[in-house]
């Protein structure tokens, strides 16, 4: 099942609402259980609070989840609100008209038990019975009798007339509430007779729906309406094209639903309803369905539903889910993106209470106090601090990774060991993830075979480890022979490093890679024809080969595309390679083609760690400063130079610096307190300063409390926290920061900031 065009045919006189309403989406909402009182159970999205929350975490937890068309609300259990996702037309309340891939508070805005969102705005129910809206009134949503083509309000309004609400909810561009009486109030876009009154086609205030008493519940599709009543039975009204209505021929008033009752509660969708029996199991009616209501195989237990544009998925009393229907965006949560007739698994869900579906998202509340999501990330909808393919500077933690000691970043992947894993996430297609596939991961999974690696290390498409015993396992690219295996041959899954059982300490570089042997003997393999791998030697070796260089105890390689350094115990760096561009820092002259031994990086205070980006290099010295040689076309040596340097040069203005590293062409450092300053190309914000511009002096980036560690790839950056957490920030085309692909996230990604 896909989603039908967002366009709407309208009537001449509406042209001019059609160019600022919204499409036909439906995120119904439902209040299954007592009106308006906290705690009862979720059934769609923008419902209220659920079951109260045993064992909640940090300052303020989440209690509920509400989504809408490409943004989603948590209610706070302090009943403020926050929200995330698409905030052009103020649907965010927090007084901007901008997106947020992490959480924002709606200003002004307490004591909420209810939340409903449409595709551009949101309503919340206030305990007592008022209800304020924000976001798009081009067709009246707000009901706050101003609305208009082209009407917005970022911050909450209150919705005329209405002091009794019991429960609400909100379709694309309508929205309805349950009064204390048990009558149903709507306002908004009424030109599919959603609102129930036909006596016009917009309502910028309440309408009483005529005929419906004794209403329960009342959630909102695209363009029908339906509500819960007395004995468990089903009124609906608006357009039924697909069925939405069930049996009821053309039929546009308020009418019940033939067959069903004793119902539970309702979800209704872009095209479908959908409804709870006492007994767990779900009947649905509609686009996908038919007109005439049918059960959901794979259902049993379920406790709450909630409908997205065209999926369904039903909360079930051990806090899993279970989803059907339109899968193209992994809204489903299945790891899959293959649409579902019958009900899947949410996987890894055990702790929700509290569920909501947006067009092509979904978010789970759980018991904890935080918040996933799953589904389309477009304009940051999933909250994990990624906006699109890019976080413009946001840090985003990564999925499934703890009691991480070490990372590596290649250009587009990630590498991290924990315990004597590896565990890899970004690119794939040349087998650098080491899972024995070619494909891209979101998400941090395990290295085929590697249970007893001490240390890691990442080229541009390659990886490799350490092992306890001395031997090395690399994998990936192996056109320049970087495997070092013998063969030019890639490899999806770790192979041995030909004749090396007994190396101390390893690195890489572009397409190469490097090892210390206990005997203090320096080997290097992969790309070699400008000297990187063996001193006077310009050729490729798939296996290792001596480097001709006196050595004293390695204790950090530091590899760019065409030059080598080693940092020994002794503090002092030493470089070979290419040095046309000044990066082995033996002031040689820009352009000297070194290349024919092993030389020493001069005039350089102890260094404590080096990196080494393309075709440049940097040092952390023992006074906590960071010194830079080499290329800086885009900026990479920090000092504002915009020529090559053979000297070493003082970055501008960091102090105290704990921890650097090199990118392509940006380099970083993190300083006591967790600031962490970069510069350079920063066109993917892999600087972490929100912007995309080159930076030739250190900009502020992200600050992560307890960092001790950073690695950085062509255009994104990661940190390591004490406490064994990663967070990368810069481009995720290719799901390099590990939070989830920043288009979609076929499985549970953590909500930033919540709780």
């Amino acid at each position: 099942m896909r989603r039908s065009p967002r366009a709407l045919g309208l009537a001449a006189g509406l042209l001019a609402l059609a160019a600022c309403a919204t499409g036909p989406r439906g995120y119904p909402t439902a209040k299954p259980t007592t009106p308006a009182k906290p705690g009862s159970s979720n059934t769609s999205p923008g419902t209220g609070p659920s079951q109260p929350v045993p064992n909640n975490t940090g300052p303020d937890p989440a209690v509920a989840v509400a989504a809408g068309g490409s943004h989603t609300c948590a209610v706070l259990r302090s009943g403020a609100v926050d929200c995330w996702g698409r905030g052009g037309s103020g649907e965010l309340g927090d007084g901007n008209l901008r997106d947020s891939p992490r959480p924002v508070r709606v200003v002004g805005l307490g004591d909420v038990v209810q939340l409903a969102l449409g595709d551009q705005h949101s309503c919340a129910l206030v305990r007592g019975g008022q209800v304020q809206c924000w976001g798009s009134n081009a067709a009246g949503q707000l009901g706050d009798g101003a609305g208009r083509p082209g009407a917005q309000s970022a911050r909450p309004a209150a919705v005329r007339g209405i002091t009794d609400a019991a429960a609400i909810a909100a379709g694309p561009s309508h929205t309805c509430a349950v009064r204390k009486t048990g009558q149903v109030a709507c306002w908004g876009d009424n030109r599919h007779a959603q609102i129930g009154d036909l006596s016009r086609q917009v309502w910028v205030s309440p309408a009483l729906v005529p005929g419906v008493t004794g209403a329960g519940e009342v959630v909102a599709g695209a363009r029908h309406s339906c509500a819960r009543v007395q004995g468990g039975k089903v009124m609906c009204w608006g357009t039924g094209s697909h069925g939405q209505l069930g049996d009821r021929g053309s039929a546009r008033a308020p009418g019940p639903v033939p067959g069903v009752d004793g119902v539970q509660a309702l979800a209704a969708g872009q095209g479908h309803t959908c409804a709870l029996k006492a007994a767990g199991g779900v009947l649905c009616w509609g686009a996908g369905f038919g007109k005439n209501p049918v059960e959901v195989g794979g259902v049993a237990g379920a406790v709450a539903l909630t409908a997205g544009e065209a999926h369904t998925c039903a909360r079930t009393g051990d806090g899993g889910a279970r989803c059907w229907g339109d899968n193209a965006n992994g809204q489903l949560g299945d790891g899959t993106a293959e649409d579902r007739k019958a009900a899947t698994a949410v996987v890894g869900l055990t702790q929700a209470v509290s569920i909501a579906a947006g067009a092509d998202h979904t978010c789970a509340a759980q018991r904890n106090g935080g918040v996933v999501c799953w589904g389309s990330n477009g304009a940051g909808a999933l909250g994990n601090g990624v906006a699109g393919e890019e976080t413009e500077g946001v840090a985003v933690s990564v999925r499934n990774l703890t009691g991480v000691s070490e990372i590596a970043s290649g250009d587009d992947f990630t590498c991290a060991l924990s315990g004597g894993s590896v565990l890899c996430w970004g690119a794939g297609n040349m087998g650098q993830l080491g899972d024995g596939s070619q494909a891209d991961r979101g998400g941090a999974d395990d290295v085929s075979g590697i249970d007893d690696a001490v240390q890691i290390a990442a080229g541009r498409n390659h990886a490799c480890a350490r092992r306890k015993s001395g031997a090395v396992a690399c994998w990936g690219q192996n056109g320049r022979g970087q495997l070092g295996d013998g063969s030019k041959q890639a490899r999806t899954r770790p192979v041995a490093v030909a004749g090396l059982n007994d190396a101390v300490e390893i690195g890489a570089g572009r397409d190469h890679t490097c090892a210390q042997r206990k005997s203090g003997q320096v080997v290097c393999w992969g790309r070699g024809a400008e000297g990187q791998v063996a001193v006077g030697k310009i050729e490729d070796a798939d296996r290792p080969t001596i480097v001709n260089g006196s050595f004293g105890q390695v204790t950090q390689f530091a590899l760019g595309e065409v030059h080598s350094c080693a940092l020994q115990s002794n503090r002092i760096p030493l470089c070979w390679g290419q040095n046309r561009w000044g990066q082995l820092g033996n002031l040689a002259g820009v352009g000297t083609q070194t290349g024919q031994a092993v030389v020493p990086v001069m005039k350089l205070l102890p260094a404590e760690e080096l990196a080494a980006g393309a075709l440049h290099t940097c040092a952390r010295t023992t006074n906590s400063e960071v010194w830079c040689w080499g290329n800086t076309d885009d900026g990479q040596l920090g000092a504002g130079l915009t020529i090559a340097s053979v000297a070493r040069v003082r970055v501008k203005d960091v102090r105290g610096a704990m921890a650097i590293a090199g990118g392509e062409a940006h380099a970083c450092a993190a300083v006591a307190g967790g600031q962490i300053y970069c510069w350079g190309r920063g066109n993917a914000g892999q600087l972490g300063d929100r912007g995309t511009q080159i930076q030739r002096f250190p900009v502020a980036g992200p600050r992560i409390d307890g960092t001790i560690r950073l690695s950085a790839g062509s255009e994104h950056t990661c940190a390591l926290r004490q406490n064994g957490r990663v967070l990368c920030w810069g481009s995720n085309q290719r799901g390099q920061l590990g939070g989830g692909a920043g288009s979609q996230s076929t499985t549970p990604t953590p909500v930033v900031d919540i709780p």
